[in-house]
C-alpha cells in the first residue's frame, strides 16, 4: 500500500469515527409555549329600570243625617231616624 492509500483510509476512518461520535450525541431544541388563562370577563350588572308610580287621587264623601223628635208631654211617641252615606273614589292615571 502506498502512502496515498494509507492517507485515504485514515481520512475515511476519521470521518467514519466522527460520524459515529456525532450520531451518539444529540442536541434537542424544545420550544415551549405556556398558556395563561385569560381573566374572567367583567360581569356587568344592569339595574332594572325604576318604575314611576303615578299619583293616586282618593276622594271621600261622607254624609250623616239624623232626625229626632222630642218627647211630648202628652204621652206621644218619640220618632228618631238616622242615615249614613259614604262614597270613596280612587283614580289612578294610566301611563
Amino acid at each position: 500500500m502506498n502512502s496515498i492509500q494509507r492517507i485515504a483510509i485514515s481520512v475515511v476512518g476519521v470521518a467514519a469515527l466522527a460520524c459515529v461520535a456525532g450520531c451518539g450525541t444529540s442536541t434537542k431544541e424544545v420550544d415551549s409555549t405556556t398558556y395563561v388563562p385569560a381573566a374572567a370577563p367583567a360581569q356587568i350588572v344592569v339595574a332594572p329600570p325604576v318604575q314611576v308610580v303615578p299619583p293616586t287621587t282618593t276622594t271621600s264623601t261622607s254624609v250623616d243625617k239624623s232626625r229626632d223628635s222630642s218627647e211630648s208631654n202628652i204621652g206621644g211617641t218619640v220618632d228618631s231616624s238616622s242615615s249614613h252615606h259614604s262614597e270613596t273614589t280612587t283614580v289612578t292615571p294610566s301611563n
